[in-house]
């Protein structure tokens, strides 16, 4: 492990600016030009280096001297990929990397008066996880033997085949190579197929490449390598089991028979037709069946001539109706994990990758499901009823108001009255607004960034109907006024004003 750090004397810092020229900036730039003060370079160890307590005022004053709130989700991201593990799980204090592209989502798409505080808190969330790293292992991310990184001509036979044997080392080595070597789209083929190729961690590998990937969208982004290698260390992750290569695991069973059923999948699977009444068979499939009945099905639909959005629609449908059933971590998961693997789905070009990421997501819905343990309740998502306003006259902001004050008194309330403002007069994105907002103002965790941000996406690519269905069910797990404000980001509100 690497013991080396760069120092940063913090005196040395550029000077405050007005407030005034951070809000130029943003308006010209979208927050994302180049900075006016502190190098990457530095803006990393500042965050690495200062002391929790400190580091939001040292980050205001950065802020004012210009800093632009792409460089800060850059310098956050690499410095969480730096020091932060994803093992002995994909998860926990790793959500300091995973979550940032729920991060950034929240402040590109939210209010503008919730960017900054949604950064801090993900610096503020970056130190506790190299607090908890450095107090349970000490690890941080090694320099690279440049001399053992695979030349061009081999790095892509490289990288598959140290991941096909669960070769961390040599996977790390590889994937530096192979971003060198080929084509971004072609770089994450290969990443998004081996990330939904376990059940380990509850999606946390699909989670994780959406977030890399994501990240890596951005225009002008530098810095990738500490980012891919982080994703590739959590690709290889399994836990204390024996080495899935030589072995028969329950969690790599899905992706071994789903190598072979992706073979039974016609020619022109990807041209199908729309078939909305297919719907009720295949949900009723994955309330009842295992993961092997759900591949199944899905792929048997294919034959059929079904379009694969269709299949998609379904799995995003028994995600959110885990939400009806049992709110909770398993059910967000279910949520979370759809809309990595639907994101993997769409941006993948490749089309193995793509017929193993939907087979995969079919079979990972019922394993979610039976994690969820005892009292789930039997209800459908197709069966849940609108609940209209004591005053239905009410202009729809006041409904959207009692819709999220009904989540600190009765959640079913809260569904059953967004279902009415859906399909009524209520807009979907005054929802996604308030409901953003309050993530940003009263989040519990990592998690509810990561719920909003999937709910908002998976929605879109459903017909209105069940699009108000399932915005409705994310009520069960969204945060409202009655939500205890979080610290970290009242401290950085004050600060941000002061």
């Amino acid at each position: 492990m690497t013991t080396n750090r760069r120092t940063f004397l913090i005196g040395t810092l550029a000077t405050t600016l007005t407030s005034g020229r951070v809000a130029q900036a943003m308006e010209t730039t979208g927050g994302a030009g180049p900075s006016a003060g502190i190098p990457h370079e530095a803006l990393v160890s500042l965050l690495l280096d200062s002391d929790r307590e400190r580091l939001p005022e040292h980050l205001v004053k950065q802020i004012r001297a210009g800093l632009g709130y792409q460089e800060m989700l850059a310098a956050i991201a690499e410095a969480a990929a730096r020091v932060v593990s994803p093992y002995p799980v994909v998860g926990f204090k790793y959500h300091a990397f995973m979550m940032l592209h729920a991060v950034q989502r929240t402040v590109t798409e939210g209010r503008d008066e919730d960017r900054w505080p949604s950064l801090l808190w993900a610096a503020d969330v970056l130190k506790a996880s190299q607090a908890t790293e450095a107090r349970q292992t000490g690890w941080r991310m090694d320099p690279i033997d440049r001399d053992r990184v695979p030349p061009p001509e081999q790095a892509e036979d490289a990288f598959v085949s140290a991941m096909e044997r669960w070769d961390p080392e040599a996977a790390d080595r590889a994937v530096v190579g192979l971003y060198r070597a080929v084509r971004k789209e072609r770089l994450f083929d290969l990443l998004f197929r081996y990330a939904a190729r376990d059940f380990r961690s509850i999606g946390h590998k699909a989670i994780a490449a959406t977030n890399c990937y994501r990240l890596l969208q951005t225009p002008g982004w530098s810095g990738a390598e500490p980012l891919l290698r982080s994703l590739t260390y959590a690709l290889q992750n399994h836990t204390d089991e024996p080495n899935p290569a030589q072995s028969d695991l329950a969690a790599d069973r899905p992706w071994r028979e789903n190598l072979k059923l992706a073979d039974t999948f016609p020619s022109d699977w990807q041209t199908g037709t729309p078939e909305p009444t297919a719907l009720p068979d295949l949900l009723a499939t994955f309330r009842e069946g295992g993961a092997t009945d759900t591949a199944r099905a899905s792929a048997a639909a294919l034959r059929q001539g079904v379009d694969p959005q269709t299949l998609w629609m379904a799995i995003i449908l028994a995600a959110g109706e885990l939400l009806l059933r049992q709110p909770g971590i398993i059910a967000i998961h279910a949520n979370t994990t759809a809309e990595a693997l639907h994101q993997g789905y769409r941006r993948s070009g490749d089309d193995r990758t793509r017929r193993m990421l939907m087979l995969q997501a079919a079979a990972f819905m019922p394993l979610f499901r039976d994690r969820l343990g005892g009292g789930v309740r039997p209800l459908r998502i197709d069966g849940l009823e609108p609940e209209e306003s004591a005053d239905s006259a009410a202009e729809p902001d006041r409904q959207l108001g009692e819709i999220f004050a009904a989540i600190g008194t009765d959640r079913d309330v809260a569904a059953r009255k967004a279902l009415a403002y859906f399909q009524g007069t209520g807009g979907q994105a005054d929802f996604r607004d308030l409901g953003r907002h309050y993530t940003v103002d009263r989040n519990l965790g990592y998690h509810d960034y990561k719920l909003i941000e999937a709910m908002i996406e998976n929605a879109r690519h459903l017909e209105a109907p069940w699009q108000a269905r399932y915005l409705a069910v994310s009520l069960y797990d969204l945060n409202g006024p009655g939500t205890p404000q979080n610290g970290a980001v009242v401290r950085a509100r004050e600060l941000l004003g002061s």
